[in-house]
């Protein structure tokens, strides 16, 4: 599809006076900007300057004619400079003449170049060289350019008698196009390679240099080829006519002249995007905004649209595709960097709106887009999550197109949501800076109104950004006290967590999403109770916990690292009442942590011994308490013992058994150490 991507003005005009018995025709042309020097077939130089204030909109004229300098009878073929010695040097009746750039004055000192059938000039800063083609010999001849002086450094033989050539300043490299066929010459060692025969008439060999150490030729078949100075080509050819005049890049354009148009083709795709009349071209020359076209008694500039209004212009056109292609042409820098973002968005949405979903993740995530750009556009989210925000993208019909769709099509619905909860993931993964509180939170919603419990589940136990004010009611009216717990405990809101599976475990409240069982749940609770630092809360909510299971509750003082340390007397009072606990803890003290302190010993013989005449099967604690009292040199013997009478005596009472007074409790503690299984 075309765009206009350049504008043509005519910016000078020579009248054709009746009366003027002298006939005037343009036959080459250069630019220096605001300088234009054209070249006659009548053998005359023209210096036209023009002014900076033109405007291509402009139907004017906006050049005057400074000087005009006659050269000989013969047509000035080709014109080139040397602005860094102000030299014009002009090619007629084969020979080459220096000129001043400004005064068109002929440089005395600087000798007429012979035998010279076309010609080009190369400069790398303060080094000069001219690359000739003879008129007599079939060579091309390199040339060192001075001030007032050129020398000869080199002859390069050919085959066939050369007829175009240009040359690349990066390489060091000229392309020339002979009578059958194009080839490389290496201008410091004079190494040539022949690259492919081309089967034209002498007008239609085309070689042009553009930049970067590659050429733009004329092919067989109607081909524009480009050929890098080392003979491999690294661009697609351009289709275009056999009759074309000349050719030139204007990134990301490439241009053709033919008699009566100018082609514009992309680099990109290589298609032709736009023709711009211009009936009786002759020429052109590249400027840095376009090129300067002739015919024979007018110029006309030809100037690029800026890209980033092209963009714009195929977007408005909904030509999104075409845009995102022009688009990769841009400079990645400020200021284009913002254009580029929106355009790759609005693309996004236009393959959204179609359900290609896909297509629209990668744009979205490559424009940077803000996640709110695309929630806003479903309401029950947009209510709960995103406030006042004012969406930068005018999306109102195509959203209420889409709500009415949700509203007749559930199922519809269940895509986009589905689509937004990957999207979302997508963003998560790429670490782009796009809001993660927006994206933690919509996620929670969605997963929230999807019933996606594992997904959900994995957010909440996970580093999260979800903004607490606005997750909570989410959770709390869908009955998600699990994960409200989970939510509290990734911010560090301990207590919160507890509280919330506490609730949980009482049947205070009901979640039917919750994975765990209720002691599973408990667990929970005491990793939670154990990074609290304020003492008071461990307290309170350790005796929720012991009420509801008292192995899980005792852990929060036998795992270690606590917050809080737990003075040993206090938890054991704390525990009165919850002997299994208290025994786990006593262990823990004794056998883990080593205590020496009588007390700890003598509780727990006590503990062992009330606990085991409970239940004459106890097998397992009457083996504990045998190893303690076996192992252990720190318990008050007397006190083991008047329990253990105590109890036996009320047992036997009980039951009629009683067989007489116990031991004196020195006969209690062993005297030798325990014997050893043989």
């Amino acid at each position: 599809m075309s765009i206009n991507a350049f504008t043509l003005s005519c910016v000078y005009e020579k009248t054709l006076d009746p009366r003027d018995k002298d006939r005037f025709s343009i036959q080459c042309l250069e630019c220096y900007h605001p300088n234009i020097y054209m070249g006659t077939k009548q053998g005359t130089v023209h210096h036209l300057l023009i002014s900076t204030n033109v405007h291509p909109s402009s139907c004017q004229t906006y050049t005057k004619e400074a000087r005009v300098k006659k050269l000989s009878s013969s047509p000035v073929a080709r014109i080139r400079l040397v602005p860094v010695y102000n030299h014009l040097l002009a090619l007629s009746n084969r020979a080459v003449t220096t000129l001043n750039m400004f005064s068109l004055e002929t440089n005395a000192s600087f000798k007429k170049i012979q035998n010279v059938s076309q010609f080009e000039v190369s400069q790398r800063e303060d080094t000069v060289q001219m690359v000739t083609c003879s008129s007599q010999k079939r060579v091309i001849r390199v040339l060192a350019v001075e001030v007032d002086r050129w020398d000869v450094l080199k002859e390069i033989p050919l085959a066939q008698e050369p007829l175009e050539l240009a040359v690349d300043v990066c390489s060091a490299c000229a392309c020339v196009g002979t009578s059958e066929q194009y080839l490389l010459c290496d201008l410091t060692t004079g190494h040539r390679e022949a690259l492919f025969q081309h089967g034209h008439s002498r007008q239609q060999v085309l070689v042009s240099s553009v930049g970067g150490g590659e050429f733009l030729l004329n092919g067989p078949g109607g081909l524009g080829l480009f050929v890098m100075a080392s003979g491999m080509c690294q661009r697609p050819p351009l289709h275009w006519s056999p009759g074309v005049l000349a050719a030139c890049l204007c990134p990301p354009y490439a241009l053709s002249l033919q008699d009566s148009e100018l082609a514009v083709y992309s680099l990109l795709d290589q298609q032709r995007k736009q023709t711009v009349s211009v009936r009786g071209a002759l020429g052109m020359e590249p400027t840095a905004d376009g090129v300067v076209l002739f015919t024979d008694r007018a110029v006309y500039t030809v100037s690029m649209t800026p890209l980033s209004e092209q963009v714009l212009r195929l977007v408005e056109e909904e030509r999104l595709e075409e845009a995102l292609l022009l688009l990769e042409a841009l400079p990645t820098q400020d200021p284009h960097r913002e254009l580029q973002k929106t355009i790759t968005c609005q693309a996004g949405f236009h393959h959204f709106f179609r359900e290609r979903f896909s297509e629209a993740t990668h744009l979205f995530i490559k424009g940077e887009l803000d996640p709110r750009e695309l929630l806003h556009l479903f309401p029950d989210l947009s209510s709960t999550l995103l406030g006042d925000f004012h969406s930068q993208m005018d999306h109102r019909t195509r959203a209420q197109d889409l709500r009415e769709l949700w509203r007749t099509d559930p199922e519809s619905q269940r895509r986009y949501l589905g689509f937004l909860i990957e999207y979302l993931r997508a963003v998560r993964r790429s670490g782009v800076d796009c809001g993660e509180e927006v994206v933690d939170c919509a996620l929670l919603w969605l997963y929230v109104q999807t019933a996606d419990s594992d997904g959900l589940v994995e957010l909440v136990r996970n580093p999260n950004a979800c903004a607490l004010e606005k997750c909570e009611p989410v959770l709390t009216q869908d009955n998600r006290f699990f994960a409200l717990g989970l939510l509290h405990q990734s911010h560090g809101k301990y207590e919160d967590a507890v509280q919330s599976w506490a609730e949980l475990a009482e049947g205070v409240h009901t979640d039917p999403s919750c994975p765990l069982s209720p002691p599973e749940v408990l667990e929970l609770m005491v990793s939670s109770v154990r990074r609290l630092e304020d003492a008071d809360s461990v307290w309170k909510y350790t005796e929720r916990i012991l009420r509801n299971s008292q192995e899980a509750g005792v852990q929060i003082f036998t795992k270690p690292p606590a917050r809080v340390h737990f003075p040993p007397e206090k938890v054991l009072t704390l525990l009165e009442t919850f002997p299994q606990a208290r025994i786990m803890y006593l262990e823990f003290l004794v056998h883990e942590m080593n205590s020496e302190e009588a007390g700890h010993h003598t509780h727990l013989a006590l503990a062992y011994v009330s606990q085991s005449l409970q239940s004459q099967e106890d097998t397992e604690t009457r083996g504990k308490l045998q190893d303690l009292l076996w192992e252990s040199q720190r318990y008050d013997v007397s006190a083991v013992s008047r329990q253990t009478h105590s109890s036996a005596h009320r047992e036997g009472r009980s039951s009629g058994s009683y067989r007489g007074p116990p031991r004196s409790p020195e006969s209690a503690r062993p005297r030798l150490s325990r014997p050893r299984s043989c």
